[in-house]
């Protein structure tokens, strides 16, 4: 709206210096000359003004989160990985194939020690002309544009498989992710999801939809944990038990050997009183006899 004002604006300035030929002491070719300059000016602002609304009305589509393009955000995978995992959780660039020259952009280490292999995909041209063919509502531009996204997808899906999925070093799926929510959404329209993941072995997935499954490894990784370390205090309660059990029965053999000291000490006793009584009867016929 501003450049449109400006534009009209400088137009204004234009046809006045034509119209009324501003009282300056210079001859007529010269005003011709400046006119002709402002017009050149004029133009050029005008141009650059339109080669910087295209990038900026793409960015704006992508900033704005909106149902055409997701967040600028979305975008880095890495970012999602680093605020998920620790360093040693994943793996970047990642050669899956030996010497074969093809890595994979991200690679999970999963608890068996078995890698998940990730790789982004965004087709920026087909988007932007799918964007291009939904603003103007264009409908035979959009289905193309549909078309022309599935086969992409298709086609980034089985290299994906191919490339990046091997029994004993992966897990048997890779996943293709989508950095922007609005593509994610309109793959997923296009019904193609399921019949991927049956061919090729791969889920798609955007960066909600990603960010929610990689929090589930991660969730899996602490019950993982949390069930080796129950494991260990299960088997320290254990050899603890064992020890508690020897405890007892020592105390149950100090417990009767006890009794039988108590036993020994009561007949001592016992004896002790016979004698004391005994003294007592020998003192009193002592005493008689005198």
């Amino acid at each position: 709206m501003y450049e449109s004002i400006i534009i009209i604006f400088l137009l204004i300035v234009l046809i006045a210096l034509v119209l009324f030929r501003l009282p300056i002491k210079k001859d007529d070719s010269y005003l011709d000359k400046v006119i002709k300059k402002q017009e050149e000016n004029l133009l050029s602002l005008n141009n650059d003004i339109q080669a910087f609304k295209e990038p900026m009305g793409k960015l704006r589509n992508f900033l704005s989160g909106s149902t055409s393009a997701g967040s600028f955000g979305e975008w880095n995978l890495k970012s999602i990985l680093e605020d998920v995992f620790t360093k040693d959780q994943y793996k970047e660039n990642v050669e899956i194939i030996p010497n074969s020259g093809m890595y994979v952009e991200f690679a999970i280490i999963l608890q068996d020690g078995l890698l998940m292999p990730i790789d982004a995909k965004f087709p920026s041209g087909l988007y932007d002309k799918y964007l291009n063919a939904a603003e103007k509502l264009d409908k035979n531009s959009i289905e193309d544009s549909e078309k022309e996204i599935m086969r992409h997808i298709k086609k980034e899906a089985k290299s994906i498989s191919s490339k990046y999925v091997l029994e004993g070093v992966t897990t048997d799926y890779a996943i293709l992710y989508l950095p922007s929510e609005s593509l994610f959404q309109l793959v997923m329209n296009l019904n193609i999801k399921e019949s991927i993941l049956k061919e090729d072995r791969i889920f798609i997935l955007g960066p909600n939809s990603l960010a929610a499954y990689i929090l589930s490894i991660q969730m899996g990784f602490k019950t993982l944990t949390l069930n080796k370390r129950t494991s260990e205090i299960i088997k320290e309660f254990g050899i603890f038990k064992k020890e508690f059990e020897k405890f007892s029965n020592s105390t149950d053999e100090l417990r009767k050997k006890a009794s039988a000291m108590v036993k020994v000490i009561d007949e001592h006793e016992t004896r002790e009183k016979q004698m004391s009584r005994s003294v007592e009867r020998m003192e009193k016929f002592k005493d008689n006899n005198k």
